[in-house]
């Protein structure tokens, strides 16, 4: 599997990917969106991603976010963020958004960005495979640093726990996913839940797609984070199962980065406390709520799901084979 993850991260294609540019207003540049395509199979190498990002030279910094294809990018909640680590610290920031989660820490690894806000199974492959740092994790509405996998259904559905789900259809998130694949399936195993047992099982492309899917009538249920199943529980859709929780995502750097660097971005983001958070209505709801520290052992949990679980990544699911 990270032979795999490798060769995709590695070349910002076979896809083309389209970064979006979220300028501070401290940058000369148009502060409008500004798409950035990297054409297909064209490799970018460390210099020239370099030259895109340069800590030396320009004092940016850019920071990576999975932005998954069909949501509309609202680089306004993303701006004051950008605003407030360039107000706290020597640099100025600039945010980019890559469409799927293995070109996010693609970003990572060639220094196309200095930090990237990325779901946990990507931060445990970044580590792997080229040595990553978590900086902070988010904090959910709640004030704590964690997050669910909640399946959903339609409002009138007989649907009622997990063991409810035999005979009946399943959406999951991507094969990429924390909460809508990998902690989906580990709680279907915990429930004693056979995915033959499903009448069918389907990966969508994001979490949006598969509460959408399940609203339409598409499938009887489906897994999602517990932020997208809280938009669509005013929509007609109810949480029938939410998992224990789990460790949120994390702000991420490189190991190789400075300390000077890290730890003033580390500090700046740290600065984002809940009792703040009411003041930042207009933010992402990933990141209004504000940040702890983070640390590699928060995510040992989630490591020994994927080493020993019966649907670990470690069975190719990210290759696009489901785990059956």
């Amino acid at each position: 599997m990270m032979d795999l993850i490798r060769a995709a991260t590695l070349m910002l294609a076979p896809f083309s990917i389209a970064l979006i540019f979220a300028c501070s207003p401290t940058v000369e540049d148009d502060p409008s969106l500004v798409p950035f395509h990297v054409p297909e199979y064209q490799e970018v190498d460390s210099a020239e991603a370099t030259n895109v990002s340069s800590l030396t030279e320009r004092g940016l910094i850019n920071v990576a976010f999975m932005h998954p294809v069909g949501l509309v990018i609202q680089s306004q909640y993303r701006r004051p963020l950008m605003d407030h680590l360039t107000a706290h610290t020597p640099y100025v920031f600039r945010s980019l958004f890559s469409m799927e989660a293995e070109k996010t820490v693609g970003m990572l690894e060639i220094r196309l960005a200095e930090v990237c806000h990325m779901g946990v199974v990507s931060y445990i492959e970044a580590d792997s495979e080229f040595g990553a740092v978590p900086l902070v994790r988010s904090l959910n509405p709640d004030g704590e640093p964690v997050s669910h996998s909640v399946f959903v259904t339609p409002e009138g559905s007989p649907l009622r726990s997990l063991a409810d789900l035999r005979g009946h259809s399943l959406a999951l998130g991507s094969y990429h996913s924390t909460l809508s694949n990998l902690i989906a399936r580990h709680e279907l195993t915990r429930a004693g839940v056979g995915i033959e047992e499903l009448k069918t099982l389907e990966h969508l492309d994001n979490d949006d797609a598969v509460a959408s899917a399940v609203l339409a009538g598409r499938f009887d249920a489906g897994a999602v984070e517990d932020m997208v199943a809280r938009w669509y529980q005013d929509k007609g859709l109810r949480a029938f199962h939410v998992s224990p929780p789990v460790p949120s995502a994390p702000f991420v750097v490189r190991a190789d980065l400075p300390q000077s660097v890290s730890g003033a971005i580390r500090d700046a983001l740290l600065l984002l406390d809940f009792e703040g958070a009411k003041d930042r209505q207009d933010w992402d709801e990933d990141l209004r709520y504000g940040f702890a520290p983070a640390s590699d052992a928060d995510y040992q949990p989630i490591r020994r799901i994927i080493e020993t679980s019966a649907t670990g990544c470690q069975r190719s699911c990210h290759d696009g084979t489901p785990v059956m």
